[in-house]
């Protein structure tokens, strides 16, 4: 690996502090604790952009129930689930012993120990990455953030690798909690969130030439025009280990924006303003106690804009997981760059994983040039927004396809019936998964990101025909998304890629 890029990766790290007040121990001037949620220290009134406020906490709610459905269900596909059943075919024929070893005969080869040598990360690289992650997580508050689609929304890998890396540089926090919880195969690391009234979920959109939307970290925004609207968060069990004392809310200031209400634990805390020049606002609220609950409110029907909620520590390592299912690696360039970096410039990030590229290589046709074109420009907007942090990308992970065939059969009692059969298709997808991964890693180099390939990590295992046959299985029976198991057993493969 070039000199160049190893030096690169070595950059200083910055540290952004609060301002001192002999209030922020939740302590009053004779030392009795402060009642919750008193207002102890303010960096601002409501019409400032950022403010800080302290609260003592300590409250004990019961736990937060929604009224109706908070959650879409999330969808099981079946194999060959891409259209109707064939007419008169509700029974499926499985596939004969022979037929099973010719369709495993199909897979691709199992990598090579040269290929997996190559795909190992360079010791130097290593070092520096644990070297700043420690120096980070001992003197403040270290940072990764994922981004990515279903494989990291589901929460499954994300949870171990958080796991894994606060077991060794401690505890930060649950990190950021999706407000666009609801979305089918969206998971979240706090113990429920319940949105009430109308709210509308924005994306930053995928299609070439499209607008560049009002976004932060998330890629998206949740808005709401209706006078009432809210969203509260349980963070009862946010942090196992020490609750949530560190909340921090980021928002839209825009024109003609609404005001809205923060309560912490049922009493309203203060109003924030949302109305001015178009920018990323943001709210922190510490606590000397655990905090139950935040909720925020509409006031009126001036819009509200919504960006992301985070729960952190004062130290140790955080998490933020900031996967949707569906997503692209092309939100990035959909999101108005200027508002990202103000984004980023409130929380700044140590290491950055990005996980995309099963949502982009779909559709009958692919053309690796013109994905090629599209990444390059995902990590240019990304180094745009985050030119400092480590970088490491995970690849789209292996994947088959199905297809149902009608057949007609005779019984044993000589009456022919229609049934139909799974035909499986383990080429086309893996070779493109393959190859996406060869490009993300050439084109990573070039922003000075690591790969780590979870195609080849699941062809070690047999692949994803076998590691949905395995018992127990390790792949969904939709051939793209692993199970609950699947996903903790590539994130343990992960771990020893990082050394952790």
């Amino acid at each position: 690996m070039r000199t160049g890029f190893l030096q690169a990766l070595v950059v200083g790290l910055a540290t952004v502090g609060l301002g001192q007040s002999a209030a922020q121990d939740g302590e009053s001037a004779n030392g009795s604790p402060l009642p919750s949620p008193a207002l102890t220290w303010s960096s601002a009134n409501r019409d400032a952009l950022h403010q800080s406020l302290r609260v003592s906490g300590g409250a004990s709610l019961p736990p937060l129930k929604c009224q109706g459905p908070q959650r879409a269900p999330l969808a099981v596909i079946r194999p060959g689930e891409g259209g109707p059943a064939p007419a008169g075919s509700d029974e499926e024929l499985p596939l004969s012993e022979q037929q099973e070893r010719e369709v495993r005969q199909l897979a691709l080869p199992p990598p090579t120990q040269d290929e997996i040598r190559r795909a190992m990360p360079h010791e130097e690289w290593l070092r520096v990455l644990h070297q700043r992650l420690k120096g980070a997580a001992d003197a403040r508050l270290a940072r990764v953030g994922i981004w990515g689609g279903s494989h990291m929304a589901a929460e499954f890998f994300v949870s171990e690798v958080r796991k894994q890396m606060q077991a060794r540089y401690g505890s930060g926090g649950a990190g950021h909690v999706n407000l666009l919880y609801g979305l089918p195969g969206l998971r979240l690391p706090v113990q429920a969130l319940c949105r009430q009234g109308k709210w509308h979920n924005e994306l930053a959109p995928r299609a070439p030439g499209s607008e560049a939307i009002a976004a932060g970290l998330g890629l998206f925004v949740l808005s709401s025009r209706d006078s009432g609207a809210s969203v509260e968060i349980d963070l009862s069990a946010a942090n196992a280990d020490n609750g949530a004392r560190s909340v921090t809310v980021h928002y839209l200031r825009q024109p003609g924006g609404g005001l809205m209400d923060v309560l912490v634990d049922g009493a309203v805390l203060t109003v924030i303003d949302t109305a001015g020049v178009q920018a990323v606002g943001s709210l922190q609220i510490k606590a000397v106690a655990d905090i139950s609950r935040l909720k925020l409110v509409a006031q009126s029907k001036e819009p509200i804009g919504l960006l992301g909620a985070y729960v952190d520590d004062e130290q140790g390592l955080v998490v933020d997981n900031f996967g949707i299912a569906g997503a692209s690696g092309a939100f990035w360039t959909h999101v108005r760059s200027d508002l990202l970096q103000q984004a980023v410039a409130q929380r700044r990030y140590d290491l950055v994983i990005l996980a995309y590229g099963t949502n982009d290589v779909t559709g009958a046709q692919w053309d690796p040039q013109d994905y090629r074109a599209r990444f390059e420009s995902t990590l240019l907007a990304m180094r745009t927004a985050m030119p400092q942090p480590m970088c490491i990308l995970i690849t789209p992970g292996d994947r088959a396809s199905s297809s149902r065939v009608q057949k007609t059969v005779r019984g044993k009692d000589g009456k022919r019936r229609k049934v139909f059969q799974i035909q499986y298709d383990l080429n086309t997808y893996p070779r493109r998964h393959m190859e996406t991964a060869r490009i993300q890693r050439e084109i990573g180099q070039r922003h000075h990101c690591m790969t780590w390939d979870l195609s080849m990590e699941m062809r070690k295992a047999g692949g994803a025909y076998a590691l949905m046959k395995q018992n127990p299985p390790w792949m969904a029976r939709d051939l793209i998304h692993l199970t609950p198991l699947g996903y903790q057993e590539m994130a343990k493969a992960f771990w020893k890629w990082l050394r952790l």
